[in-house]
């Protein structure tokens, strides 16, 4: 399915998380970031590619990646159909194939509580798939992120209640970010929220 999004035309597949509530909401908070036109960009599990095409026109590069083949190939078509110049797309499991560092890293983590038995057939699983307390991505990529994020780096994610995201603030101030929440939606069983958190000064 084709689905025309502002002024970009974006593609899905079933085998790759289709955006929802959870991306609108990531975007939306974006839009309150202030942007330089040099900063240069990483996206974790960019999915379809729609939030590394929206910030695309609005920074020097954004380099998005994914665990799951398909979504690597579908965010490339993406990129390419919509003529983002300044985005590359690769295959990585976080951190693991990335080098550099980053004004602004973005993550849409998989924050879902679940159990081994619960498995989802195919690479899709990885979109959503926290383990037993929601936070077995999340903690991992709290503990790399520094590593690929400049001096006076921001990082921008988005977790739920399901995950504890409270755990995530603690996590990040303890190791001398400022945090704060901006972003929120309610949900019928959890809540959405979407963390900043800017490398401090000391």
């Amino acid at each position: 399915m084709i689905f025309q999004y502002k002024d970009f035309s974006i593609e899905t597949d079933n085998n790759v998380y289709e955006p929802s509530e959870d991306t609108y909401l990531l975007i939306s908070a974006l839009e309150k970031i202030v942007l330089k036109k040099d900063f240069k960009i990483l996206e974790v599990g960019c999915g379809t590619g729609i939030v590394s095409i929206s910030l695309s026109s609005k920074v020097a590069s954004v380099v998005a990646c994914d665990i799951n083949s398909y979504a690597v190939k579908l965010a490339l078509s993406n990129v390419e159909k919509n003529r983002c110049n300044n985005v590359k797309v690769i295959e990585s499991d976080l951190f693991s194939n990335i080098s550099g560092k980053f004004d602004l890293i973005v993550f849409n983590t998989p924050y879902l509580p679940q159990d081994a038995d619960e498995d989802v057939s195919g690479e899709i699983n990885y979109a959503w798939d926290g383990g037993v307390d929601g936070r077995k991505v999340i903690d991992r990529f709290l503990s790399g992120v520094s590593d690929f994020l400049s001096e006076k780096g921001c990082i921008l994610f988005l977790e739920s209640s399901l995950s504890s995201y409270e755990k995530s603030i603690k996590s990040l101030e303890s190791v001398g970010f400022q945090v704060d929440v901006i972003g929120r939606q309610k949900l019928h069983f959890e809540e959405l929220v979407v963390v900043r958190a800017v490398r401090g000064l000391s």
